[in-house]
């Protein structure tokens, strides 16, 4: 008889199932990103001013003299232009040329005695250009060529951009979008953090303009921070700044977490998991403020210390006990 309970009790142990473990994950500790009240945004780097060159009448492209990246000086020839139409009036152009060049002349001899400046002397000539049968495209200032919009022999209209042209005095700045809680509490002047990944260090700069009207179709507010020091900054490059704005009512300190860990991600809203100390991962709703290299910028929803699935957090259910990856 014991035998035969004996054998009953091997038989149910062996045919309870076994338990299942939990599936793997990888976790990270969510620290703090910015201090309270700082406004974290992602811009674009870029000169301040940033003209599109074009010819004022219409015509053929003839020669262009400079390409993307080039440095040039005021007053340097860039382009020529072989015009199509000359005027409804000739006799009135052929006088306007006589005038030009009658003024030129006048200049020059001024300018070799001294009492008038190269760049009268350049605009001068310049006027005689525009006076002629063809036009020559000059650059307005000292800068860069940032890109070539026509090539020779293409047939262009009055203002059809040539080429795009960064001054160099005017500066380079990073143009950033904000949301306009945000942007209420940013004033110029403020101190920024500005940071591009491509070059590995961080820059201070300050607040030069808030923007006056939010973009008709996002809402955001243009916030334009000038760098101090803008050696290796090139037009096109995205930078990430931190403003140290005044502090809201409810201003609260920003935290990041990886990218992989938002889940159901809609708006500002998403979804990530927190693993407790018993090791059961707990579905949290959280508001993010946009999406950095770094990873996703939380503004509630989570404290500093929390532990987020990382990796693996499409595998996971709520309320379900999970096993950390020895590697995190």
């Amino acid at each position: 008889m014991s035998a035969l309970a004996l054998a009953a009790c091997g038989a149910a142990e062996s045919d309870a199932p076994a338990q299942a473990e939990g599936p793997l994950v990888q976790v990270v500790e969510v620290a703090s990103a910015s201090a309270a009240g700082a406004i974290r945004a992602s811009g674009l780097v870029g000169y301040k001013r940033e003209p599109q060159l074009s010819f004022t009448a219409p015509g053929i492209v003839g020669d262009l003299l400079v390409d993307a990246g080039d440095s040039v000086r005021r007053g340097q020839r860039l382009a020529t232009l072989r015009r199509t139409s000359g005027g409804a009036n000739v006799d009135e152009a052929a006088l306007a040329r006589a005038n030009a060049e009658r003024d030129l002349a006048r200049t020059q001899e001024l300018y070799d005695r001294g009492f008038v400046s190269e760049a009268r002397l350049d605009d001068a000539r310049l006027a005689v250009q525009r006076a002629s049968d063809s036009s020559v495209l000059v650059a307005p200032a000292d800068g860069v060529i940032l890109r070539r919009a026509a090539e020779t022999s293409q047939t262009v209209n009055a203002g059809t951009p040539i080429l795009v042209f960064g001054e160099t005095r005017s500066g380079i700045v990073v143009r950033a979008p904000v949301a306009s809680s945000e942007a209420s509490r940013i004033r110029v002047n403020d101190q920024v953090q500005v940071r591009v990944n491509e070059l590995g260090v961080t820059r201070t700069g300050r607040v030069a303009r808030v923007g006056a009207k939010g973009n008709d179709s996002t809402g955001a507010f243009e916030v334009e921070v000038e760098i101090a020091d803008a050696s290796g900054l090139r037009s096109g490059m995205v930078a990430e700044v931190e403003i140290a704005a005044t502090p809201g009512a409810a201003a609260t300190a920003t935290l990041m977490v990886p990218t992989l860990s938002l889940l159901d991600a809609r708006a500002d809203q998403g979804i990530v998991f927190v693993v407790d100390a018993q090791g059961v991962a707990r579905r949290r709703a959280v508001t993010t403020a946009g999406v950095t290299q770094a990873g996703v910028i939380v503004i509630s929803g989570l404290e500093p210390g929390d532990r987020v699935i990382s990796a693996g957090a499409a595998y996971v259910r709520d309320g379900e006990t999970v096993r950390i990856s020895a590697g995190t």
